[in-house]
């Protein structure tokens, strides 16, 4: 990995900050789309999206974008910037934005490691900034060997609570094949993830108020799991966030019935690579946006700082 543990292990050590979040997966495993239905928005322009990105990290604050290089230093851009980044200068983009999910944890949307215009490199720098993992593996190739070897070279380096989402599942549509690639991946990954779901993102995005479709789509139980394990890794200041939560009408089901429940007929596009074809969150409306578990915002919020720093002034 690119940083040093000492830095890693003094980080994670802190007692103020809010827990980390990584989405992975291989390149088109949806992990955009999951972070549009997340944040309850898209956080980056569609035409950005379309382009190889070093990893971003986004946190809740006034609305600012940064690059930072690999000797710690960094610049204020704007969203257009993105289009230009250079790979080679650039190890991560520090990005600011309200969102409630960004009360309970920062995001940090990796690239595919899988992507054949990228090294493996522009992720391995940034990985040990996350606490714990969201897996994306795409359902008609679920987990496969290159998904499989690069997870177990990584797992021991998070905290040990982390979910793995079989994303697109409405692809498989036969009851059959759901049921058989959901033991497969259970079995091949046991002990390796917390929980492993069934859920198809657009459907979720799509679901608006309607209970049934966020529910059918395999979005509830997943996301109800991912608060639980936010709420779990909180530093004991902010333990009251848990009485923030207002009621939710979305209850987890059973993942056999969410298996069941769901079919095809919903084509999930890929993230990045053909974002230009996914319908832009901004067309839904607020009124039709699910957001998981809401949290009522404590304040207006503001960045105080933005990377972490160690006594000598490097980033963590």
């Amino acid at each position: 990995m690119g940083m040093s543990g000492a830095a890693h292990d003094t980080d994670t050590g802190s007692a103020t900050r809010r827990p980390r979040l990584a989405l992975m997966g291989e390149f088109s495993a949806g992990k955009s789309t999951l972070s549009n239905l997340l944040l309850g928005r898209s956080p980056l322009p569609t035409r950005v999206t379309a382009t190889r990105l070093p990893p971003v990290w986004m946190s809740r604050g006034e609305d600012a974008v940064f690059a930072v290089g690999h000797d710690g230093s960094e610049r204020e851009i704007t969203l257009d910037d993105l289009d230009s980044i250079d790979l080679a200068e650039t190890r991560l983009i520090r990005l600011f934005l309200d969102s409630e999910l960004l009360e309970l944890c920062d995001l940090i949307d990796m690239p595919g490691i899988s992507d054949p215009n990228m090294s493996s490199e522009v992720w391995q720098s940034v990985f040990d900034l996350a606490d714990s993992v969201i897996w994306c593996t795409h359902a008609t190739q679920a987990w496969r060997q290159s998904e499989a070897a690069t997870w177990e070279s990584l797992r021991e380096l998070t905290r040990g609570e982390n979910l793995l989402l079989v994303t697109q599942f409405d692809k498989l549509v036969n009851e059959r094949d759901r049921a058989r690639v959901l033991a497969r991946v259970r079995k091949e990954t046991e002990g390796q993830f917390a929980a492993v779901y069934p859920v198809s993102l657009l459907k979720a995005l799509q679901a608006g108020d309607d209970v049934a479709a966020w529910e059918a789509s395999g979005a509830a139980a997943f996301t109800n799991h991912m608060v639980d394990l936010l709420l779990s890794q909180m530093p004991e200041e902010d333990g009251g966030l848990a009485r923030i939560f207002g009621d939710t009408p979305y209850a987890a089901e059973e993942d056999g019935e969410t298996a069941q429940a769901m079919s095809g007929g919903f084509e999930e596009n890929d993230e990045r690579e053909e974002a230009a074809a996914e319908p832009p969150v901004d067309a839904v409306s607020d009124e039709e946006r699910v957001i998981p578990k809401r949290v009522r915002a404590r304040g207006t919020g503001s960045r105080t700082e933005r990377l972490p720093h160690r006594e000598d002034g490097a980033y963590v």
